[in-house]
């Protein structure tokens, strides 16, 4: 088995991690000049560790600073022509800082040891000019001295000598007139110099409506290279680098028409350089991308791949079966060379690709999208692998950035689509998955795809360059055969041309595929999934926290922070009247946390909003309708069969329903929970609230129904009005303030209003008023405050805190007391005493105690010498000393500061004290809540049409599921169940586990003895327990066999199980 390149392959850290922008893989040979560009081009060490030096590199710094110095004979005019990776501008910027930061900058780097003799010891003379940031009209202004340079010889002046050197050229710059090669010469002043062009087409266009006498600006740039060429020619001390833009470029007219003006001027004094050949465009991406690839798995890649290739009987371009393409596979690992050649070379011809930054940022978005989702064993990284449609960013590079944004139809259609409908490709993956097969559908589609982005006939790709792009060693290449051919059958884009043997996606869809599609009915599983994304986007976060689909009591976490609006999803329960009180699960969530046997504390803030019955079928009825008429509208091939008055009906219709749909959900979502303390009106801590009827004129133009939430809230003073005053200091000590308790933290009172029902619900903007409260209170004498070790007690006067109130916040530090129990901190005091041991030795033994009552710790000092620093606040210590010693205690009280203590003890003894949707699956499984698991059932029998069932599985695995599942085993016996069961448990070091298979009798004897140890203490453990039931002959879906086993499931609920059944079809 080959080596993942996961394990053989170490991504730059900023690749992986994103930290670096994919923008500065485009170079700016302006900003580095100033010394605007990102770090990774403008610190020169930087920019060449990350820089693969390419022989053209090598020969470039040889031929421009080898003729400098005198040498190596160059050639004077250096021009580079357009490649692909480290790129014309990434060699310029290399040359600016080797002109900036001489032989040292490259000293210690043996990659450039043979050509390190022929640059300067030190910096010389350089201008480098980008022709896209020049302005024929504005010029270039440098704010460091005010001067604008209004042309390219202008600006090249200044930046050769400054404002000395721009003064020789003043002249010329101000009239538009090309200087001549004498004032060039003076210019340079027979000093080093390197002189770099960029792009200069742009500027050169630009300059031709600036007329200048008879002439125009475009001209006397010709003119100023010809002098420029000239002067470089004539001297030995001057390069002049150049760059042109490529033929695809914007103004490719104006590059042709200067490279032939330039021509006869340049011929024979002109050196052109290519920065990179095809194998060093392999190490140039792999360059940027990694820090280090392993050479064993490259090599074992290459020989396994080609092996495959000359192996296969399959239908593959014969070039694959050369010594050539190992060798390719080997220079790209671990990239396939195809996923190379298509990124550099067949979309890099699209012109809006733009060739470098375009190919290098997918190239980086692969590795970083792959590396963060290592789900499956890759041994190269073949076309298929780039996530089309899963990855938004590269699938806009793609589509939208090229100008093909209505490939982006076929991506949703037919390759991925996270929203609505599965495309095709999915919905076949799911085949293969089944089949324990990886996604083939995906990967074909995505390779043919890819090649399909050009336009013409180099669009598309061969079958046996399909086989050759997908090929991998161990996988039978045979899947491409089928899927392609699954895929034809349903794609609403995918083409093939027989004669030409092309495959090929197209913008527009084929006529039968849509028909096929428009013929299908909207699933009811569909609509549900429409309406429960609109719901989530209009009651998404505002004013409260919301919380989609919770299952159970675990979804909801039980935090004092913000409040949580709880969507209860349709198919887990729905509200019938005005009068009904909250369901089972909202009563469940709103009283526990779902850790066992733990309850919730923070009730107060929880909002459940629910769905009415039987205005989710009217809503239900609405989104089928609007989701048919929407995939009528997006079918061109359809609309051309309408008339012009019907496409504009139809149109004008899917914009009502769409309006309508939004109106019947806002109105489906009416049934507000929320806590109430009314033993009457609440009995459960839950009131009953139906929101306003919603119309057509009221959520037209709004966004997010949590506004209409807060309303309520605010009509029935569950919460406070924006204008209300911060609480008064009576108003918590009677109301929030619990009885008995003598001080309690600002964190608490802040969450006591998240655990009382009695009390508002706390909105954010609540906290700076119940700061002003904390203020207040302690200004109006109703209590004192201890912020660690400061005190601030009323009538405040400086404590040891001063007179001045904390920052409030709402934390464990802060603490508020009642009246009356904080005291003000006790003045620190040490108590210190030295005393001379008896004898008659020269030496005499000091006996020092010390107590500092409060103090963290105690250090000892003998004059000016540290004797220990790490004393408790009482301690003794004996000590020899010969002459009059001076003792010092310091005792450390932390944020209060610290306290000394001196003692002098004479010889004499004296001391002195100082101072998805599916395929018409033959089984479906599904996971939750019972009433949730059923519904979704009942949705899909009705949606895939299923007619038959013939087998049933119901399985637990928590032990409080087990057991009430066990209470409803009996009620199957008529069915004949099977029992499956595993239980493990352990309690005091005992070690027990029960397993059993076999009919309804025989698990009857273990569940006595098993409830018993269930009911041991301090018990744990898991349990499995699973009841299979088949019937002799299929059953009718509709014969009612599900809603008797939803029944029995009812009388004692678990909160979690799994459901298996097998169905069957007409």
């Amino acid at each position: 088995m080959l080596s993942s390149v996961f394990n053989a392959c170490i991504p730059r850290p900023e690749i992986v991690s994103g930290d670096l922008s994919f923008d500065l893989f485009a170079a700016k040979l302006r900003l580095v000049v100033e010394g605007k560009a990102p770090s990774l081009y403008q610190n020169p060490l930087q920019f060449f560790a990350n820089t693969f030096v390419t022989d053209g590199l090598r020969e470039l710094i040889q031929e421009v600073f080898g003729r400098l110095t005198g040498n190596n004979i160059g050639a004077p005019v250096v021009r580079l022509e357009t490649s692909f990776g480290g790129g014309k501008t990434h060699d310029e910027i290399a040359l600016w800082h080797i002109a900036k930061q001489g032989r040292s900058l490259l000293g210690d780097d043996e990659r450039f040891s043979e050509v390190l003799e022929l640059i300067p010891e030190g910096s010389i003379q350089v201008a480098a000019v980008d022709g896209r940031d020049l302005s024929p009209e504005e010029g270039v202004y440098h704010p460091e001295t005010g001067i604008t340079t209004k042309t390219i010889w202008g600006e090249i002046a200044y930046q050769v000598r400054g404002v000395e050197g721009y003064q020789l050229l003043k002249g010329s710059d101000e009239s538009g007139i090309s200087p001549g090669t004498a004032v060039l010469e003076r210019l340079i002043k027979d000093q080093p110099t390197l002189i770099i062009l960029d792009e200069i087409a742009r500027y050169l266009s630009a300059a031709k409506a600036k007329r200048i006498g008879d002439s125009n600006l475009a001209k006397q740039i010709v003119a100023f290279l010809f002098s420029l060429m000239d002067c470089a020619a004539s001297c030995n001390n001057l390069v002049f680098v150049y760059s042109l833009a490529s033929s695809a470029d914007t103004f490719a007219d104006e590059t042709a028409d200067l490279q032939r003006e330039l021509r006869s001027a340049s011929a024979r004094q002109e050196r052109i350089l290519r920065p990179s050949n095809d194998v060093e465009i392999y190490n140039i991406v792999k360059q940027r991308m990694f820090d280090s690839i392993s050479e064993d798995a490259t090599k074992k890649a290459a020989d396994a791949y080609f092996d495959a290739y000359r192996s296969s009987r399959s239908d593959l371009p014969d070039s694959c079966k050369d010594l050539s393409y190992r060798e390719a596979i080997a220079n790209s690992y671990p990239f396939h060379p195809e996923l190379f050649n298509l990124l550099t070379k067949k979309i890099a011809s699209i012109p809006e690709f733009q060739r470098t930054r375009g190919a290098l940022r997918l190239f980086a978005r692969l590795v970083q999208y792959l590396w963060q989702h290592q789900s499956e064993h890759i041994t190269l990284i073949h076309p298929h692998h780039l996530p089309i449609g899963v990855h938004a960013e590269m699938t806009t590079e793609l589509t939208s950035r090229l100008d093909r944004s209505l490939m982006d139809l076929a991506v949703k259609a037919d390759i991925y689509n996270d929203t609505g409908t599965s495309a095709h490709a999915q919905v076949q993956d799911q085949e293969w998955r089944d089949m324990g097969k990886p996604p083939f559908s995906s990967w074909v589609a995505r390779t043919i795809f890819l090649h399909s982005l050009t336009q013409g006939i180099t669009a598309g790709i061969r079958h046996s360059e399909l086989n050759l792009s997908l090929l991998t060693p161990y996988v039978e290449i045979g899947f491409v055969e089928r899927a392609v051919s699954n895929l034809l059958a349903v794609a609403w884009h995918l083409d093939f041309d027989a004669v030409t043997n092309i495959y090929q996606f197209k913008e527009e869809p084929s006529t039968n595929k849509i028909i096929a599609q428009e013929k299908e009915q909207v699933g009811v599983g569909v609509a549900k999934e429409e309406l429960r994304q609109r719901r989530d986007s209009i009651f998404q976060r505002r004013f409260f926290d919301c919380v989609t689909d919770p299952e159970g009591a675990y979804d909801v976490d039980d935090r004092a922070d913000s409040i949580a609006l709880c969507l209860i999803d349709f198919n887990e329960a729905q509200i019938q009247s005005s009068t009904d009180s909250a369901p089972a699960i909202v009563e469940q969530i709103f009283e526990n946390t779902g850790e066992a046997g733990k309850f919730r504390i923070f009730k107060n803030r929880l909002l459940f909003l629910m769905a009415n019955e039987q205005e989710l079928e009217r809503a239900l009825n609405l989104t089928r309708e609007y989701l048919a008429v929407k995939t009528l509208r997006s079918s061109p091939r359809r609309l051309e069969e309408l008339s012009e008055t019907q496409q504009k009906e139809l149109k004008t219709r899917e914009g009502e329903l769409d309006l309508a749909v939004r109106v019947a959900l806002t109105n489906t979502y009416r049934h507000l929970f929320y806590p109430n303390p009314d033993p009457v009106k609440a009995p459960k801590g839950l009131m009953h609230y139906i929101l306003p009827s919603q119309d057509s004129s009221t959520v037209k133009g709004r966004n997010n129904q949590q506004e209409v939430i807060l309303k309520v809230l605010k009509d029935c003073s569950k919460v406070r009005a924006d204008e209300a005053p911060p609480f008064a200091p009576a108003y918590i000590l009677q109301k929030v303030w619990p009885a008995g308790i003598d001080n309690w933290t600002a964190k608490a009172m802040r969450e006591a209003f998240a655990k009382n029902i009695n009390l508002n619900m706390f909105l954010e903007g609540e906290l700076s008023k119940l700061r002003d409260t904390i203020r207040t209170g302690v200004e109006q004498e109703q209590w004192d405050l201890k912020f660690g070790q400061q005190v601030f007690i009323a009538p405040l006067a400086p404590q040891s805190g001063g007179n001045h109130l904390p920052n409030i916040e709402f934390s464990e530090r802060l603490e508020i007391y009642r009246r009356g129990i904080l005291k003000p901190p006790e003045p620190k005091e040490i108590e210190f005493d030295a005393q001379v041991l008896p004898g008659h030795e020269t030496e005499k033994t000091v006996r020092l105690r010390w107590r500092a009552k409060g103090a963290i710790a105690t250090a000892l000092y003998r004059e000016h010498e540290l004797i220990h620093d790490d004393y408790p606040p009482s301690g003794d210590e004996e000590l020899t000393i010969t002459t009059t010693t001076t003792f010092k205690i310091v005792a450390d009280y932390g944020e209060e500061g610290i306290e000394e203590e001196t003692k002098t003890v004479y010889i004499g003894g004296g001391v002195i004290h100082p101072p998805l949707p599916s395929l018409r699956p033959t089984e479906i499984t599904k996971e939750g809540s019972p009433n949730k698991v059923f519904a979704e059932l009942s949705d899909q029998i009705t949606d895939s049409k299923v007619t038959t069932i013939s087998a049933v599985e119901i399985t637990v695995d928590t032990i409080q599921d087990y057991r009430k599942l066990g209470t409803a085993i009996p009620l199957f016996a008529r069915h004949k169940p099977q029992i499956v069961q595993s239980v493990t448990l352990q309690s005091n070091g005992q070690f027990t586990r029960l397993e059993y298979q076999g009919d309804l009798r025989g698990y009857q004897g273990f569940s006595a003895p098993l409830n018993m140890l269930f009911n041991t203490p301090d018990i744990q453990g898991n349990a499995m327990l699973k009841i299979r039931i088949e019937f002799e002959q299929a059953l009718s879906a509709t014969e009612g066999i599900l809603d008797e086993f939803k029944g029995i499931l009812s009388r004692n609920p678990v909160d979690r199980l799994g459901l298996f059944v097998k169905v069957g079809y007409d």
